[in-house]
């Protein structure tokens, strides 16, 4: 996967959140919140499962708890974002990853955690919790609305 001429520091747009979390609820096959090694596989089945399962983990797991949360899959694709990944790019391995086919490994996205675990404030971390209250404000709102 190439990356773009220039390097943009936006997060992801509302269709890209959209298309990444319709993917991680489509792995999340019992509705948990997380993804764990044994759904990954059923979701790409004989396609090279382990392997795939195996790259997701390395480079989504940030806390190595062998869970992948929501707001961890969310901030990965952040960091994809901020890494100067165009959203062409990313939709592209969005539909990709849709169709089942294999897991790419983001180059720039494991130079950046590799840098960041070498932070005393961890930016991945940080991502991740963005991504979390940007999840209960959604929820607030879409509770909000149906009252």
């Amino acid at each position: 996967m190439g990356c773009g001429a220039q390097k943009n520091s936006q997060g992801l747009n509302d269709k890209l959140r959209a298309k990444a979390l319709e993917i991680f609820r489509r792995i999340d096959i019992n509705n948990s919140g997380s993804i764990d090694k044994d759904e990954t596989q059923k979701f790409w089945k004989t396609n090279f499962a382990k392997v795939n399962t195996q790259a997701l983990f390395n480079a989504v797991d940030f806390d190595k708890s062998g869970q992948i949360s929501e707001d961890e899959w969310m901030a990965f694709w952040e960091i994809v974002k901020k890494s100067g990944y165009t959203d062409k790019e990313i939709f592209e391995e969005l539909d990709n990853l849709m169709e089942g086919k294999a897991w790419v490994q983001f180059r720039k996205v494991d130079e950046f955690v590799k840098r960041d675990l070498q932070r005393k404030n961890s930016q991945v971390q940080e991502i991740v919790k963005q991504n979390s209250k940007r999840k209960s404000l959604v929820q607030q709102q879409q509770s909000f609305h149906q009252q």
